[in-house]
């Protein structure tokens, strides 16, 4: 994982010669299983093949394989993944004959699998619980054993230890898990010993058979030398928290400060400079240095700027350079924010390095840390308090296990650099507000606090990189996490106004308010008021004001908790979901406050405001209370009281403003969610973000640079010859192009000349590189389930059909209609799959990342995806060749905020609708060339892009290439088979099931 601590990195990089040598104590022998079966469902899929692999230590002692015929047809996919096709298992065993042989080679001793679950599942749906109690899940173990891990994949895992991963089949797979559990084995012994002993003991009883991580955890802290001592988190953070000693650096606002020579930053542009020491082969961009000298120009000026930067500017490095050098020559910090990790995580692993190490090479330092808010990093209170009180099933004491070993290995604590699948639950466990927050009466502050150390780090940094979230959080946080930053870069900037809204806007949720009443408990319920009250039976003396505070406390908790089951109820009744979806979100007009469901609804929900006025006040009695007590044993419950009525507060002042409904300075809108559990909620939406940003952010700053390569919606492409250009560095100055994002983040609120603005076209020769075609003769998009819809999508998916066979792989479809795109996905997915080709799709619940992967990992996989990947996928090379979007991306016309919009304001359309659509289409087209090698077509096909539509030239002209190919649809397919497609190949790689 980027970030580990050089003396883990070096530890693990031992770990293959030492899996060779190392001796455990005495050794039982052990089976590894894999399996390979045709599909996930152990009810309706089958085994194909299965392996085993005896060992005693180090030494393989036998091996076990069949191919499996189950009597069905092998999926394409099975066989694109394995190799294995209907003739390679016929004649095969039968899944029972097969499975039998298997348990005659396990013959009693213990079962390894990764992912043991799923290789289980198939066995016991041949032969039951034959094998129960004896799997081991190696999965788990990797992530206690490697925490550091970027990713903990058997395969993956493998490769990483240089296991010689086989292509994806049972017997090598197998033989890679034999190889592999020694090194697991050897990182265990890694972890202190103190470590360890509290992992056996995270589940006491699981010990007897229920938990087999603990038996191997104790096998290997009973072959270490010496006596483990009891845990003690403080100690253990103090041995791997580094401090860097650095002074903090003041406020820009109160010492005086010089603009570095603009020459002299130009400079490090060159093949001699900074940037030419960064990278090896260096080729000078005129792009990249003129946004540098803007981005410096507007620090040393005091000004805002808005930037778009193409793809291939390489804007990252643009603005790094100039805010690097801004912030040592004048010993102040300047801030960069972005939308996504992966951004934050390229920035703080990658370009800061490389910029801080040549500059090392000049004798000088540039400290940089990231700093994201409170929950994203682990409370060593809580989690000590956690371990401490043990697990009550395995999936958590695993999540606790994981959670301790990297805690053990990591200096910093950011809980996204965990590879580990969270249970929301254990999360919320684990992690705590500002409003928890012990401060400076913590044990932990000055001994390894996560938190308090990464804001710290923070104090004394000249580039502190955050989120948007994080960013617009502090605005209206009364406690700050990050230090006074006066210049900041809000890279991806095509996104802050959401970002922004989010932070400044109020919403109550069922899900969030039903779990903090259910935290809270009481009157024997159990959860934090009843830990109080255990609490106080302990003290000596009579606090009789704190138990009466915890009764009344208590009494009004469970009333909210009544009131709150029939509100929501009541708001599922006010907006409910139509069609296919699940979930719907309706505005609160006049006219639905002047209903009868409304008042009905609106009585109940101010008498839940009301008790939830009562919990708060009574809570906040008892809070004070417990401090009168003064006792060391009532601390942690009044810190986690106090955080829950927090929260409690937020969700209270959400729901009376939207009750109330008369600031118009908020849109108010209800979500319904068909399942009727926990999914409604009711929010205040801030409509004008610009004017907030106007009023609280920018007097709090010197200068905000905005950036992305999608935030200009005024003016044609950017192409050679366009009037305008400065052909040397491809910009264009002026402000048309970006009203309407001045508009989103207030830049057009501020004077003239506070603001300026730059585009800068990509370096990337898109003529060349990307064709763009818009098929003419297909019908108008048309609304699902309307007239004439049956029509457009078998017009639609014959053309996607078509597409997809000649690329053949590779290629991105993204909708803005989710019910479209699995109707046509019924359509095509099949005869895709006839020719060999997958055809993903991104269903509800179907994980983004897990989509990711397979997509790259094979050039033969297409998807289907909705808006999540529209911006932020980056698949460079030949594992993207080709972007279909079937319908323009205007915005639904349901949308609250844009009802609102069209209520409120005449030109909703041009200032709001069309340019959003435009930014969108653009960041669609910026998924296909991602370097200066990179090919491929993007294909248009809506129709309403050659025909009258006022809209389409501006759409068109939004686009990196002006010659658009306009062609039937047959003369497109045959176009993108002769330009674009590429021979097609088995595929190689792909994510595994175990």
């Amino acid at each position: 994982m980027p970030g580990t601590d050089p003396d883990v990195a070096a530890a693990y990089a031992e770990l293959p010669s030492r899996a060779r040598e190392e001796s455990f104590g005495l050794e039982e022998e052990v089976v590894f299983v894999d399996v390979e079966t045709t599909g996930f469902d152990p009810a309706r899929d089958h085994l194909v093949e299965v392996a085993a692999v005896l060992a005693r230590g180090p030494d393989l002692l036998d091996r076990f394989a069949t191919l499996v015929d189950a009597g069905v047809s092998v999926p394409p996919e099975t066989t694109a993944l394995t190799g294995i096709d209907d003739a390679a298992v016929a004649g095969a065993p039968s899944p029972e004959a097969a499975v039998t042989r298997l348990l005659e080679f396990v013959s009693g001793r213990p079962v390894v699998a990764h992912n043991a679950g799923f290789d289980d599942a198939f066995v016991a749906a041949v032969a039951g619980p034959a094998l129960a109690g004896r799997w081991v899940d190696s999965l788990p173990l990797a992530r206690v054993a490697l925490p550091r891990m970027r990713s903990h994949r058997l395969r993956d895992l493998a490769e990483a230890f240089a296991l010689a991963p086989a292509p994806h089949r049972a017997p090598e797979d197998a033989a890679s898990l034999a190889a592999l559990w020694r090194v697991l084995l050897c990182g265990l012994t890694l972890l202190p010993r103190e470590v360890l002993r509290a992992i056996e003991d995270l589940a006491p009883s699981a010990t007897a058979g229920g938990w087999p991580l603990a038996r191997v955890v104790s096998q290997v802290a009973g072959s270490l030398p010496g006596r483990p001592s009891p845990l003690d988190l403080r100690a253990l953070r103090a041995e791997r928290t580094r401090r860097s000693g650095a002074e903090d650096l003041p406020d820009a606002d109160e010492v005086p400060l010089r603009c570095p020579a603009p020459a002299d930053v130009l400079a490090e542009f060159g093949a001699e400079g900074l940037v030419g020491a960064m990278y090896a082969g260096f080729e000078p961009r005129g792009e990249q240095a003129r946004m540098a000298e803007a981005v410096l120009g507007a620090f040393g000026e005091g000004r805002h700027l808005a930037v778009e930067a193409g793809t291939g500017v390489g804007k990252s490095v643009a603005y790094l350079v100039p805010a690097a050098r801004f912030a040592l020559d004048n010993g102040v910090a300047v801030g960069v924010a972005t939308k996504t990790n992966s951004l934050l995580d390229q920035l703080v692993h990658g370009e800061l390095p490389a910029l801080a190490g040549a500059l090392r090479e000049r004798g000088e330092e540039l400290r940089f840390v990231a700093v994201k808010g409170y929950d994203n990093y682990p409370c060593l209170r809580k989690l000590e308090r956690e371990i401490a009180a043990g697990a009550e099933d395995a999936e958590r004491a695993a999540i606790l296990a994981a959670l301790l070993a990297w805690v053990a290995q990591s200096s910093s604590g950011d809980l996204d650099a965990l590879n580990l699948h969270w249970r929301p639950d254990v999360r919320e466990l684990v992690t705590a507000s500002a409003a928890e927050c012990e401060g400076k009466r913590c044990r932990f502050r000055r001994g390894g606090c996560l938190v308090h150390g990464v804001r710290r780090e923070a104090a004394s940094a000249h580039v502190v990189v955050t989120n948007h979230a994080l960013l617009f959080r502090d605005l209206v946080s009364a406690i700050g996490v990050l230090p006074p930053v006066r210049h900041w870069v809000v890279d991806e900037a095509h996104a802050a106004e959401d970002e922004a809204r989010g932070q400044l806007s109020l919403r109550a949720s069922h899900a969030e308010l039903a779990g903090l009443l259910l935290a809270l408990g009481g009157s024997g319920r159990g959860g934090l008021l009843d830990g109080v009250a255990k609490g106080l039976g302990a003290l000596p003396g009579d606090p009789a004001a704190a138990r009466e505070g915890v009764s009344r406390c208590a009494e009004a908790v469970g009333l909210a908790r009544t009131l709150t089951a029939s509100f929501f109820d009541f708001v599922g009744d006010l907006a409910p979901p139509r069609g296919e979806y699940d979930r719907a979100e309706a505005r609160v007009t006049a006219e639905m406050r002047e209903s009868g469901p409304w008042g009905t609804a609106a009585g109940v929900g101010r008498s839940l405001a009301r008790r939830l006025g009562e919990v708060l006040e009574r809570g906040r009695v008892l809070v004070t209370a417990l401090e009168e007590a003064d006792d060391e044993s009532l601390r942690e419950s009044r810190a986690d009281l106090t955080g829950a009525l927090s929260r409690v507060a937020e969700q209270r002042d959400a729901l009376a403003a939207v009750l109330d409904g008369s600031d118009d300075a908020y849109v108010y809108s209800l979500t319904a969610d068909r399942r009727r559990g926990t999914g409604e909620g009711a929010a205040a939406a801030l409509l004008d973000v610009g004017g907030a940003l106007a009023e609280q952010f920018y007097p709090r700053t010197r200068s905000v640079v905005f950036t992305s390569a999608t935030i200009a919606t005024g003016g044609d492409g950017l192409g050679t010859g366009f009037p305008g250009v400065d052909e040397a560095s491809g910009a264009v100055t002026g402000r048309a192009a970006f009203a309407n994002f001045a508009a989103r983040v207030g830049l057009d609120r501020l004077p003239d000349e506070a603001w300026d603005a730059l585009r800068l076209r990509s370096s990337y020769d898109f003529e060349r590189q990307m064709a763009v075609f818009v098929p003419e003769d297909l019908p108008e998009p048309v609304p699902h389930g309307a007239p004439g819809h049956a029509e457009y999508l078998r017009r639609l998916t014959e053309l996607l059909e078509r597409l997809h066979l000649a690329m053949g792989g590779s290629t991105l479809t993204l909708f803005t209609n989710r019910r479209e795109m699995e109707a046509a996905h019924r359509l095509v997915a099949d005869r895709l799959h006839r020719e060999g080709l997958r055809l993903l799709l991104q269903g509800r619940g179907v994980s983004r990342k897990r989509l990711r992967d397979e997509f790259l990992a094979d050039e033969t996989v297409s998807l289907f995806a909705t808006r999540s990947f529209w911006e932020g996928f980056d698949a460079p090379g030949d594992t993207l060749r080709c972007v279909i979007v079937p319908r323009l991306p205007f915005g639904q016309l349901g949308d609250p905020l844009l009802e609102e919009r069209r209520e409120r304001e005449r030109d909703w359309w041009e200032k709001w609708y069309l340019p959003q659509a435009i930014l969108e289409l653009k960041q669609a087209a910026g998924r296909l060339i991602r370097s200066s090698t990179d090919t491929g077509c993007l294909v248009l096909a809506d129709a309403r892009l050659v025909g009258a539509k006022p809209y389409a030239r501006r759409f068109l002209g939004a686009l990196p290439v002006r010659d658009v190919e306009r062609l039937t649809a047959e003369d497109v397919v045959a176009q993108v088979e002769r330009r674009f497609a590429r021979p097609r190949e088995a595929a190689s790689r792909s994510p595994e099931c175990g």
